[in-house]
């Protein structure tokens, strides 16, 4: 097994609370958080800007963090560990259309309502209802799975 891996991700989430932006295939086949691995050296704060101004080219704020997310699966006889802090984040509200990823075009940033993601998987597990909740305590999300 390779060591843990480090990432960072953003929750923007419009005024009333009845859309986020988040990333996907063109599909729509799941949903997940924008951001990315967090480098040497990097805070989670600098990393989701960094990742979201590569990736899309859209600048936002980061505001605090929200929930801390460790997800140990094994699949196809690979282990993998990672732990994702998650962040309140500002600024999705010049994003009106999808946007396509600079690197991966088979990816996409999208608004969806929650009824949406609540319609497909929506990584990581357990996120949707943490937000839902109107909670704004840190949660702390474990998934351990072993995916065939």
């Amino acid at each position: 097994m390779k060591k843990p891996l480090l990432r960072a991700e953003g929750i923007i989430i419009n005024k009333d609370r009845t859309k986020i932006l988040v990333q996907c295939d063109l599909e729509e086949s799941f949903y997940r958080f924008p951001g990315g691995g967090i480098k040497f050296g990097e805070t989670a704060s600098e990393a989701i800007k960094r990742e979201l101004i590569e990736e899309f080219d859209l600048q936002i704020g980061v505001g605090d963090l929200a929930c801390i997310n460790e997800s140990i699966v094994e699949y196809e006889g690979k282990r993998r560990h990672d732990c994702t802090l998650i962040h309140w984040c500002t600024g999705g509200n010049k994003v009106i259309e999808p946007i396509i990823h600079n690197e991966r075009p088979e990816v996409q940033l999208t608004w969806c309502t929650i009824e949406q993601l609540k319609q497909k998987p929506t990584y990581p597990e357990g996120i949707l209802e943490f937000i839902t909740s109107g909670n704004d305590e840190i949660k702390h999300l474990v998934v351990k799975k072993s995916y065939k």
